[in-house]
């Protein structure tokens, strides 16, 4: 059968199923060794169906199909839950194996390190951390830790306990450790993982642990052999009804000391991975031994063994027993099982102490059924137990459910001869996924001699928290639901994964703890002590396996240090309780000793630290300085203790302010001569007789120190000087000063003028006003070039103020620019935003200080309308009213913008002429339309203020209005080129898209140099859409009449509404006879415009901006609508407004018209009438006869008669001349006439 294995890696405190970085990485180391797990038949636990397991709530990283379903391989950890993913098919969906519940989240790393060392390796990459800072060390000696090892990968170290053969007060008794690891070679037969307890003597060795026997002592029949020998070869193998193999024997160990009265001196030993093979079903009930107060075996407790398995997980299929334990002082056992009832989990008590025929051998459980049940499933109750009388007299159990409503839950239970076990409390887990109650320990931090709560929540996560102990402190005999005090460890650490109760380690009669961490870094411990004020929220040592400087013997250095904590015994006799830690990935136990503590007494003596006068320089100790200065004593005293000498060395410091971060410089030093340090060291030598010791301090006051109102702090702290560190921890381990006791704080005042009980209380009070007059209450600045001078007062009606300070808060558009004098204060601008004043050190009582501040707010953005000032003072001196005195000042803005514009066209005159009919060479470029027009805009800001948006809004005479003769069709004027543009400055220009070229012309290259081109064809609008006119098939002649016609009937109308008479000279002819012209303008209804809108931002004073509209002068419109007039007007409009969201006031604005002015060329040619022939041919034959008729009365008249002359000499001279030269007397007889 197929099955889909899966490893299920809980992504702690995420809370919701999203994918890290962090889990992507592992998940292709997943992948990678996916092929590397071995079978092993016997690892499995019980068969489930998942169609009963809910989602996985974390993350799931990678699943793989598998050919038979033992060797199935599902690691489930608290905290996640495994589930079948989509990619089971139907058949592999039957079944999914758990491979085990493990009790944390390295015990699943455990497990799966015993089949693959890649898959152990899995957790390490989601547990690395990060390191806190250092903390202040106290009595565990670290730099002597005896360290234990065992066999490599067995987890030795999973679990701790400190035990102690025989009485716990007697002088013959021997302390050991006791140390679980649950993946080690077992001692009985044919078994190899089984588990193993080992006990450690408290020596230096590392290698000195022997087993102790646990397995082996049941027979073959089933029977438990209490007596049996040590010898090996005695112990009976696993019988054929039980897998021993992968038990975990040892995943939890406990022990309780030994009483006078025979009570406790038990030990436990857990494995609850134990299974129990009925008729080839196995269910992982779990089992565990009790052992005796020298180790030998006592009993064995099966508490699921009995009861039902028909429904596997939903009965005890799956109880795991011994996941968790306590022995209590009434001899009492509690067993945690968080598997029976679907993960419910529940809790076991038994009586384990006093004679075994009168004890009570009855079993109690906590109630897991469906109704009554008081968590729900999946809750895992019982993953950590306890107890203690938190209510009384009677003892209480209480159990945590670390996935318990989401949060977790700690279930408390009292004490009952009856099943189930009645419920006490309920306390609630603070965040989702925090696994809160995934360990318990009870501890009576406060002395009150009651036991209180700590809870683990080691899943808690915060921005830079990971990990949390919740502490609960018994309030007379009552637990609180609210925890009173919350601790958190660094990020990923899984703080609070380990607790425990490690005793009384500065004899303060309050109990302390210890708090595992064990995956910052190689693994932190953190010691928390108790105080009658209950625990202490700062740790007294935080104690790093880094520092430890021990690695285990192949070189590898500590890891997982803190994932088991045991304490409260006393290991090497000095009479304080010692600590031991588990560090199960390197197999490693590491024991802490406690050093003896010197009580000691630390006080000062002075008589100068109070009313200190800055003003007056020296002091006793140093009369001539020309500094203040001041005189005290450091004091201690050393109570006796045990083997103390008569005297010691130690070492006292003085620090002044600088301590804890509480200020980052001093107002005091100590060494003049030298550095001037605020901090100064002495070695002293202190009796041990309790006799008090002093030494004297002088200290000085660092010049110009304003702050004499504050006190000065003081710390005196003393430090034992260490001899030369021990060979051996075991040898005597040196004491050290009670940390809680070895310093004191302390402080010194200032002389001031404050009445009897030396406490300042001072009254200010605030008046401000700008320098403009108010109108209904109200300032208004009109925001120009001019300053605003803001006036205020401060007065004092009390005790003298010192460090009296102003402040004033503006925007930062408004900037500082000075303070006018004179004024008694001084002010310097702190930020862009904060202009500080100081009005004295100190300002006394019945004093006014006033101040003029000048301030220029020409730098607002455009969406702030009024300026804002927060004015208040303050002081170091208590304010009588308890709050600094304020004033809120409001001033109001007004930005004003004068606008004005020029505009012209390019060029002025055009001209048209050409044919007014459509041909079959109609226009596709710019060129063949007309002449270009581009008409150009230029606003002018002349101030004050800059106008933040100036919106342009154009009228241009795009087209004429249609008229019904010729179809409604829209005749073009002003083409639009492209789309308008701004030349200069920024902006945008916005017209709908139809009305730009949407014709599609493409750009001419040639055009006419006159101006224009001749007989183009027309081009229509036709119910708003371009075409061209090409489908005319009348005649010439009835076309061109209609035309005509048409024509002439517009230019009558347009002439009756626009016919102006021009000034002689001006027209044509200079007769000063009227011109007819055509206007043609948006404003008069004669032209149908459009709408242009031009945004241009951002325009300061004395800026402009220009806006150009490209276009064509459309020919053939003019030449068929205007043949006859003069000159035709095209008119476009532009005017520009501010929007009023920006709260600029227009202070003056013109609108403009740019004209073009289009000239028809030839414009007679159209007038020519026709004269018939006939009429030419009589005129001319008329004019013929006139002149005929005129040349023959001229005849008549004698006109053309010459007068000859009648001298004979002459006459016969010229005949005579004629004869022989006929040309000559020709001529000379012309002349003689």
């Amino acid at each position: 059968m197929n099955l889909s294995a899966c490893v299920c890696v809980s992504v702690f405190g995420e809370g919701k199923q999203k994918t890290t970085r962090k889990a992507k990485q592992l998940e292709k180391r997943v992948w990678k060794i996916r092929g590397q797990l071995p079978v092993d038949r016997s690892a499995a636990i019980a068969v489930v169906d998942p169609a009963s397991l809910p989602a996985c709530p974390s993350l799931l990283i990678s699943c793989w199909e598998i050919s038979d379903a033992a060797e199935s391989r599902a690691i489930a950890v608290p905290g996640a839950r495994a589930r079948a993913t989509p990619r089971t098919t139907a058949k592999s969906r039957n079944m999914i194996m758990l491979h085990h519940l493990s009790r944390t989240a390295a015990a699943a790393d455990a497990a799966a390190s015993s089949y693959a060392t890649p898959v152990r390796q899995l957790w390490l990459v989601l547990m690395l951390a990060l390191a806190l800072s250092e903390v202040c060390g106290f009595n565990l000696e670290q730099r002597l830790p005896l360290i234990k090892y065992g066999h490599p990968h067995s987890h030795f170290g999973y679990s701790v306990a400190t035990h102690t053969i025989g009485e716990a007060n007697s002088a013959n008794n021997t302390k050991c450790l006791l140390v679980g690891a649950p993946l080690d070679h077992n001692r009985q037969p044919n078994t190899s993982h089984s588990g193993a307890l080992w006990r450690c003597p408290i020596t230096q060795r590392f290698d000195d642990c022997e087993q102790v026997i646990t397995d082996g002592r049941r027979s073959s029949s089933g029977v438990y052999e209490i007596n049996k020998p040590y010898d090996s070869e005695v112990l009976s193998p696993p019988s054929s009804d039980e897998i021993k193999e992968g038990q975990w024997m040892g995943v939890t160990v406990r022990s309780n000391p030994l009483q006078a009265n025979g009570s406790g001196g038990k030990v436990l030993v857990c494995a609850h991975r134990y299974m129990y093979i009925v008729r080839e079903n196995r269910y992982g009930q779990g089992l565990c031994y009790v052992l005796t107060n020298d180790l030998q075996f006592d009993e064995v407790h099966e508490p699921c063994k009995g009861r039902p398995v028909q429904r596997q997980h939903e009965d005890y299929g799956l109880c795991q027993a011994g996941t968790s334990g306590a022995l209590l002082d009434d001899d009492t056992m509690v067993l945690g099982s968080p598997g029976p009832f679907t993960w419910r989990g529940s809790i076991w008590v038994t009586q384990i102490g006093g004679e075994y025929l009168h004890r009570d051998k009855t079993t109690y459980y906590s109630d897991h059924s469906d109704a009554s049940s008081p968590v729900d499933k999946y809750s895992y109750l019982g993953m950590s137990v306890t107890g203690g009388r938190f209510f009384g007299y009677n003892m209480c159990y209480a159990a945590g459910a670390p996935r318990s409503n989401g949060h977790g839950q700690v279930v408390i239970f009292d004490k009952a001869n009856t099943n189930p076990i009645p419920v006490r409390l309920i306390i609630d887990g603070e965040q989702f996924g925090s696994s809160f109650g995934y360990e318990l320990t009870t501890a009576d931090i406060n002395g009150d001699n009651r036991p209180d709560l700590i809870v683990a929540a080691p899943v808690f996560f915060g921005k830079n928290e990971g990990g949390a102990v919740y502490v609960y402190q018994n309030d007379q005999d009552t637990l609180p639901r609210r925890h009173t005090l919350r601790l958190t460890g660094a990020l990923e650490s899984r703080f609070g994964l380990a607790l425990a109760n490690v005793g009384d380690l500065n004899k303060d009669n309050c109990e302390d703890i210890a708090v595992g961490a064990p995956y910052e870094g190689q693994g932190v411990v953190y010691i928390y002590l108790g105080s009658q004020q209950g625990l202490n929220d700062k740790p007294a040592q935080r104690i790093q396996a880094s520092e430890l400087g021990a690695t285990v013997p192949h070189g590898q250095p500590i890891r997982t240090f803190g994932i088991s904590i045991a304490g409260n015994t006393d290991l090497d006799g000095n009479s304080y309780p010692d600590v031991v830690v588990g560090a199960f990935n390197s197999s490693a136990t590491v024991v802490l000793l406690a050093r003896p503590i010197i009580n000691i007494q630390t006080s000062y003596r002075s008589e100068e630290l109070r009313n200190i006068d800055p003003n007056q320089p020296g002091c006793r100790a140093d009369a001539f300085s020309n500094l203040t200065c001041f005189t005290f004593e450091a004091c201690c005293s050393i109570e006796p203790y045990d083997d103390s000498t008569k005297e010691l060395s130690l070492m006292y410091s003085v620090e002044a302010e600088t301590y804890d971060h509480l200020k980052k410089f001093s107002r005091a030093f100590f060494d003049r001569d030298n550095k001037r340090s605020n901090v100064i060291s002495r070695v002293v030598k202190v009796r041990t007789d309790g006799r008090v010791a002093c030494q004297m301090v002088t200290g000085y006051i660092k010049a110009n120190t304003r702050d004499i109102q504050t006190p000065i702090s003081f710390r005196l702290k003393y430090t034992l000087e260490e001899p030369p560190l021990a060979d051996s921890a075991l040898t005597r381990l040196n004491p050290m000063l009670d940390q809680t006791q070895a310093h004191i704080d302390f402080e010194g005042t200032f002389q001031k003028d404050c009445g009897d009980d030396d406490l300042c209380e001072s009254d200010l009070v605030i008046r401000a006003e700008p320098n403009i007059t108010a109108i209904d209450n109200k300032y208004t600045l009109i925001l120009d070039e001019t300053e605003l001078e803001v006036g205020i007062s401060v007065s004092n009606l009390a005790d003298s103020a010192y460090e009296a300070q102003l402040f004033i808060s503006h925007q930062a558009g408004v900037s500082y620019v000075a303070t006018k004098k004179p004024t008694n204060a001084t002010c310097n601008s702190f930020n862009t935003t904060l202009v500080v004043c100081s009005l004295g050190n100190p300002m006394l009582r019945g004093t006014t200080t006033f101040v003029t501040i000048r301030f220029q707010p020409k730098s607002l953005e455009p969406n702030e309308n009024s300026m804002l000032f927060h004015i208040f003072a303050n002081t170091t001196s208590k304010l009588v009213g308890g709050e600094p005195p304020e004033r809120n000042l409001s001033v109001s803005v007004v930005r004003q913008a004068k606008l004005h514009f020029r505009g012209w066209a390019m060029p002025e005159q055009s001209f048209y002429s050409g044919a007014s009919q459509v041909t079959d060479n109609s226009p596709m470029e710019m060129v063949d339309v007309g002449s270009q027009v581009n008409h150009s805009f230029t606003i002018f800001n002349d101030g004050p203020s800059t106008a933040p948006k100036v919106r342009m809004i154009i009228h241009w005479p795009w087209s004429l209005y249609s008229d019904p003769e010729r179809g409604h069709m829209d005749l073009y004027l002003l083409y639009l080129e492209q789309m308008p543009t701004v030349e200069i400055g920024v902006g945008e220009c916005h017209v709908a898209p139809e009305y730009v070229n949407p014709l599609k012309l493409a750009s001419g290259s040639q055009e006419s140099a006159s101006g224009f081109l001749g007989a183009p064809a027309t081009l229509m609008m036709v119910h708003g859409r371009s075409q061209l006119n090409k489908n005319q098939t009348h005649s010439t002649h009835s076309t061109h009449s209609r035309q005509q016609r048409s024509t002439l009937e517009r230019v009558t109308r347009l002439e009756r509404l626009i016919y102006e008479p021009e000034a002689a000279g001006m027209g044509s002819s200079g007769s000063g006879k009227k011109q007819d012209i055509v206007e043609l303008d948006c404003n008069k209804g004669t032209a149908r415009c459009i709408r242009i809108e031009c945004d241009i931002y951002n325009m300061p004073a004395r800026s402009e901006a220009q806006v150009m509209v490209k276009a064509r002068l459309w020919n053939s419109t003019l030449v068929s609508e205007y043949p006859r007039v003069d000159r035709v007007r095209i008119i476009s409009t532009a005017t520009a407004k501010i929007p009023e969201d920006f709260g600029v006031e227009v202070m003056e604005h013109n609108d403009i018209e740019v004209e073009t002015r289009a000239y028809p060329e030839l414009r007679n040619q159209q007038r020519d009438t026709a004269i018939p022939w006939l009429i030419i041919s009589l005129a001319i034959l008329v004019g013929v006869l006139v002149l005929a008729l005129f040349t023959y009365i001229l005849w008549k008249c004698g006109f053309f008669k010459r007068i000859r002359p009648t001298d004979p000499t002459l006459s016969g001279n010229l005949e005579k001349m004629n004869e022989e030269k006929p040309f000559l007397a020709a001529k000379n007889t012309h002349h003689v006439f």
